[in-house]
Order: C-alpha cells, then sequence, then structure tokens
C-alpha cells in the first residue's frame, strides 16, 4: 500500500429485511411446522428417562386461518440458553447441545418468519420462565444490535414451550383455511416421526392425533430380508448405519415403494426411488447395471437408519427433508443399497419366470416362490434379525398339488365398440366375461 493510500472498512452487513426474506425463500410451510415440532421431539428424547420410553410428553399443533400454534411438555428452554443461543441465527460457536434432531440454529426462527409477521414464544422450566414478543414487520425495519426483547420471570406452570405465530401472511392464511390441510400435516408428522410416536410421544394437529407408520416385511417360509449393521465416521464422530430390506405386504398402495432413510429417527426421505438411492445406476460392465424402479418392484421396501450423537455427522441438509448426496457416510451406505436392489431385481426377475413356467405348463409346473410368499408372515422391521436376503430356489417340477381339471390362459383382441356392444347386451360387467362367453359360446356349438 503506498504512503498516500488510506486503509477504510466497506459495510458489509446485511440489512434484517434482506436477511429474513434470503432465510425463509428456500423452505415451505410444511417444513417450517416440521422444524417446530423437531424441536419438542428433540427436547422430549433429551429428558427420557429411559430414551426408549416418550410417554409422558406431548405436541399440539393448531392450524387455522388466523393464527399458528404449538404447545409442548417437553421440559422447556432455560433463560440462560434462550438469552445467549435460542433466538441466534446459526450456531453460536462453543454451543453444543445434547441434541438428536437440531443441529443448525436456524429452525425456529425460519419457521416463525415463514409462517406470519407476528410471533410469542413462552417457556418455562423447573427453575424460571420467559417469552419473547416480537412483531417482525417493526423488528426487520429497524438498525442496531439484532435482538429480540425477553421477559424473564419464575416458572409458570408445566416446563414446555408455547410458540404462536399472528398475522399470518396471506398464502399461510389460505392453506390454513382449507379442511383438508391439517389432515395432511397430520399425516406428513406421522412418516417423519414414527420413531419417536411408536416410542410413545402424543402429537396432534387441531385435536387429531398422528398414528406411528408400522413397517413390515415377510419373514419366513424361506424368505428372509436383509439387515446389516456398520459403525461409522464422518467429521471425526461415530455414526451408526443399520440397512434393513426385503419384501413388503401385498395389495398396498405402488407409492409405499421405495427407500427410508432416517436420521436419527427423523424420516429424511420417503418412498425414495431415483438415483438417489440407487436406482437405474451402476457400472453395466461389472454388474449389469441396476435397474430403474418400475412396477415390477412394487413391493420392495428398504430402510437405512443413521444414528449419531452429533447430529452434524448426518447425511442431511438444513431442512432436513434432502440427503447431502456427497456424505462419504452416505455414499458406504449407498453402495449397499445398490447391492440389495440388485438381488431384489433377481428375486423378481425369478419370480415372473416361476409364473410364466406354470402358464405356460397349464398348470403342472410348481409355484415355489408363490407359495412362501403366502406362507410368510409381516414382521416389524425393528424386529428383523441380521442376515441377507433369500428367497426358495424355483423347483422345475414338483407336479399339480391343485385338484379339478388344467386350466390355460387363451388372449385375444376384438374391437371395443364390439366389446361394449356385447356387454350391454349380456349385462356384464368386464371385459373378461365376454371373452369366457364367447370361448363357453363356442366349445358349447362345435364340440359339446
Amino acid at each position: 500500500m503506498a504512503d498516500a493510500d488510506k486503509l477504510i472498512a466497506a459495510d458489509a452487513s446485511a440489512t434484517r429485511a434482506f436477511f429474513v426474506d434470503m432465510l425463509v425463500r428456500d423452505i415451505g410451510v410444511e417444513a417450517a411446522i416440521l422444524d417446530l415440532v423437531d424441536n419438542a421431539v428433540d427436547a422430549a428424547y433429551l429428558r427420557a428417562k429411559p430414551p426408549e420410553s416418550l410417554d409422558p410428553y406431548f405436541v399440539d399443533v393448531t392450524i387455522n386461518a388466523d393464527r399458528f400454534e404449538i404447545r409442548d411438555n417437553c421440559g422447556g428452554i432455560d433463560t440462560g440458553t434462550a438469552r445467549d443461543y435460542a433466538f441466534r441465527f446459526g450456531r453460536a460457536p462453543g454451543f453444543n447441545p445434547d441434541s438428536r434432531i437440531g443441529e443448525f440454529g436456524i429452525g425456529m426462527k425460519r419457521a416463525v418468519f415463514r409462517l406470519g409477521r407476528k410471533f410469542r414464544v413462552e417457556s418455562s422450566t423447573a427453575v424460571d420462565s420467559f417469552f419473547v414478543d416480537v412483531d417482525v414487520d417493526e423488528w426487520r425495519g429497524q438498525s442496531g444490535a439484532w435482538t429480540f426483547p425477553m421477559v424473564v420471570s419464575d416458572p409458570s406452570g408445566d416446563p414446555g414451550t408455547k410458540v404462536e405465530v399472528n398475522q399470518l401472511h396471506q398464502s399461510v392464511k389460505e392453506l390454513f383455511a382449507r379442511a383438508e390441510y391439517s389432515r395432511r400435516v397430520v399425516g406428513e408428522i406421522a412418516d417423519r416421526h414414527s420413531e419417536a410416536l411408536r416410542k410413545g410421544i402424543q402429537i396432534t394437529v387441531n385435536n387429531s392425533p398422528a398414528d406411528s407408520r408400522l413397517h413390515e416385511l415377510l419373514v419366513g417360509s424361506g424368505i428372509a430380508p436383509e439387515r446389516q449393521e456398520e459403525e461409522l465416521i464422518s467429521n471425526r464422530h461415530a455414526v451408526r448405519l443399520r440397512i434393513v430390506a426385503g419384501i413388503g405386504p401385498a395389495r398396498r398402495p405402488v407409492a409405499e415403494s421405495g427407500w427410508y432413510v432416517y436420521c436419527n429417527g427423523r424420516l429424511v426421505l420417503k418412498a425414495d426411488r431415483t438415483s438417489l438411492t440407487g436406482w437405474g445406476t451402476g457400472d453395466t460392465d461389472q454388474t449389469g447395471g441396476i435397474p430403474a424402479w418400475h412396477s415390477q418392484y412394487a413391493r420392495f421396501r428398504g430402510f437405512v437408519f443413521f444414528e449419531s450423537d452429533y447430529p452434524g455427522a448426518l447425511p442431511w441438509t438444513t431442512t432436513k427433508s434432502e440427503i447431502d448426496e456427497s456424505s462419504d457416510v452416505y455414499q458406504n451406505a449407498l453402495g449397499k443399497m445398490r447391492s440389495i436392489i440388485r438381488r431384489f431385481a433377481d428375486f423378481t426377475n425369478s419370480l415372473k419366470e416361476e409364473r410364466d413356467r406354470y402358464e405356460e405348463s397349464e398348470g403342472d409346473a410348481s409355484l415355489t416362490i408363490e407359495s412362501s410368499l403366502g406362507k410368510a408372515a409381516l414382521t416389524p422391521v425393528g424386529d428383523i434379525q441380521i442376515g441377507s436376503f433369500s428367497v426358495p430356489d424355483q423347483k422345475e417340477k414338483r407336479g399339480r398339488a391343485e385338484s379339478g381339471p388344467k386350466m390355460a390362459t387363451v388372449q385375444f383382441k376384438a374391437q371395443a365398440a364390439q366389446v361394449r356392444e356385447l356387454k350391454s347386451a349380456f349385462k356384464l360387467k368386464t371385459n373378461r366375461q365376454v371373452g369366457e362367453l364367447a370361448f363357453t359360446r363356442l366349445y358349447e356349438e362345435e364340440i359339446a
């Protein structure tokens, strides 16, 4: 720097309005609500003794066109944490709270800003209580230190926290006014926190309870799901990986097929059937490729659980609804997931071959795998034992187990208008009934 040069400071500070607008840009309304539910569930896990039981705790959510409220009895926030950390934007250096889900330090603030223009946070512990009441429009227009006015007092009521948002944004108001919206939210909570619900926490939305989603796989009669476990290291912290996969229940919606990925019990990916979880990927020279998902794999169910005492080591993003593909622990799991998909695809191919051979043999060939599917019992994913995915080997012939005449399939096409005329004339409901009637008439007239 020359002698005549002068060193000055250029203002690089962010305005409150810009920060608030950018903070909520990429988060949806449901994600904002789930962030607040996450905080309550996190607090319940922290205080539960033993952690496997969350029976004493509840989270009540109220949604309507006038306001949003979430209330819990999960222990509350002490005033020291509230004053120094809870309302900061981002995790403060050196602050490492016990937490299973909360990690990034933006969830509560981003959620209330996303929902409306006024919010109030009240919390009480066994020692003290506080409340913070903020008019967002007024606050974002101020300058100076970024603070919220906080009133501290003696304990008030049972330990817990209440967050209330008023003057909802117009788009949020319209969404909350829809009768079906609260049902959608309670369903999303049931999916995202099925583990916590299974352990006993009660979560309601407009007094409607969220029910735990029980995931089950077929076990028995030669059918065994996959279960493997491993401890990995991420950012110098231990991450426990558990993968369970196999054949799901029959007659369930196709939309339930795919991979379910959890981080510390919180569902991050639901029924994923994309390349993110291994479908349609692979080196064709070495593995024959991993097939893209299609209806042949409708009964596939896979569950991946990442657990860590340090949430920052888990492979999720700040919204907790997306996976960080670059994570080493996720890439490790992905290799295992792809291998499981390959074995499941081989199973479905074998099942199709067995069914085709049975049809072609007019019922003489055995249905070994089909029979095992009918005999196996549904078992909760949490009860699956360690082992590899397997199904019985096909048997070429075993003789016919069924009584009665051999059956064969007859297929042909006809003009749609003529088929409709026949259905109307003979009061038939399906095209198949038309075909069966046509065959019966022809056989009776020409043979019988």
